[in-house]
């Protein structure tokens, strides 16, 4: 017994099928639908293995296909999962995925994945020399890192503690005020990445006073470290602008 939808196309239009059982009313079919939709932007491990979803229903049978940032990495197929074994600074991205069947097509919203890695500092041992009285600037030598990592300096094995005259900048160099000898010595900076427990240390970095043995004299206020330009979101309760003069 055919259906009623069946029978109308027989009638409107005389024809003769086979096997009539292999067709179906597509007015009976659903749409594709999403059951979940992405959460909140995913933070996972480099090496680790990404395992990603695009859980949906409607009539079968259904069909999907996933993109990054906008550019299709799979055909259309019955696998509804993206795996990638192990993963890699470059698998970063706005992941989605596309799912049809033959009553049309849908695009789930994007999904963000970040890979937690961090690399080794950059560079090599060095020496910095001021004069007596000036201020040192020592800049923390470039590591890549995602996120960007807890930064703390020492000086010959002992961990820095900001104060007065010595101060971190939002960049993570160190400042050391009106430099005398006792600031000479090894000073270096330890990262620790929190997401994957990672921590490196920096190259050494030598500070040197020079004329340390003559008298002090005074000097002049000057700008250290000058404010910069600096973008916020409308409605942010907090924003930290810095500046740093240096003066005897």
């Amino acid at each position: 017994m055919y259906d009623a939808c069946w029978v109308l196309c027989m009638y409107v239009f005389n024809i003769k099928v086979s096997n009539p059982e292999q067709y179906r009313c597509l007015a009976n079919d659903v749409p594709p639908y999403f059951k979940t939709e992405p959460g909140p932007p995913q933070i996972h491990l480099e090496g680790n293995r990404l395992v990603l979803t695009c859980l949906a229903e409607g009539s079968w049978p259904l069909e999907f296909k996933w993109l990054r940032n906008d550019t299709t990495i799979t055909a259309f197929s019955s696998e509804y999962r993206y795996v990638i074994p192990s993963l890699q600074r470059s698998d970063t991205g706005f992941y989605q995925c596309v799912v049809r069947n033959r009553r049309g097509a849908l695009l789930q919203r994007k999904t963000q994945v970040q890979v937690a890695y961090m690399r080794s500092f950059e560079g090599g041992d060095q020496q910095i020399i001021v004069l007596q009285g000036q201020a040192a600037v020592l800049k923390s030598p470039d590591i890549s890192s995602y996120p960007q990592p807890q930064m703390t300096w020492f000086r010959d094995g002992q961990k820095i503690i900001p104060s007065n005259r010595i101060a971190v900048t939002l960049d993570n160099h160190l400042v050391v005020l009106s430099a005398t000898a006792a600031d000479e010595g090894n000073y270096y900076v330890q990262a620790v990445n929190e997401k994957n427990g990672e921590n490196k240390t920096s190259p050494f970095i030598y500070l040197k006073i020079a004329n340390a043995d003559e008298k002090a004299d005074p000097v002049a206020p000057t700008i250290v470290v000058p404010p910069k330009n600096t973008s916020i979101v409308a409605g942010t309760s907090e924003v930290t602008l810095e500046c740093i003069a240096n003066a005897r």
